[in-house]
């Protein structure tokens, strides 16, 4: 199982003790990561391998922020695979886990900061 469980120390670390950076960074979070996923789903349907490969690194740096380490390794193992096109059948499977842990994440954003984050 994936962990994917999100931590807010570096997000924090960075900010200067800006609330409202913070609180931009985890709207931007939410809105985006689902175009994201879905702009990586369908160049996957296309098998457009070069595209996965440079879209999932691209990805992989949303998920530093809020400390999603397996989550992260998903998207390099995703880019990895993509960049290589060798077991690009493994790709739909993984890109599943990284969309599912990423929905997971957004919700619990979602319930734990409802004032800030009204998507």
């Amino acid at each position: 199982m994936i962990e994917d469980q999100y931590r807010l120390e570096y997000l924090h670390s960075i900010s200067g003790g800006d609330i409202d950076f913070v609180n931009d960074m985890l709207q931007t979070f939410v809105a985006n990561v689902p175009k994201e996923l879905l702009k990586i789903r369908l160049l996957v349907e296309k098998k457009d391998w070069d595209s996965v490969g440079a879209e999932s690194h691209r990805f992989a740096s949303n998920l530093v922020f809020l400390e999603l380490e397996s989550l992260r390794e998903v998207a390099i193992e995703i880019e990895n695979i993509s960049t290589a096109q060798r077991k690009t059948e493994k790709i739909p499977d993984l890109l599943k886990r990284l969309e599912e842990g990423c929905s997971n994440v957004i919700e619990a954003l979602k319930s734990d900061f409802p004032l800030v984050i009204c998507i």
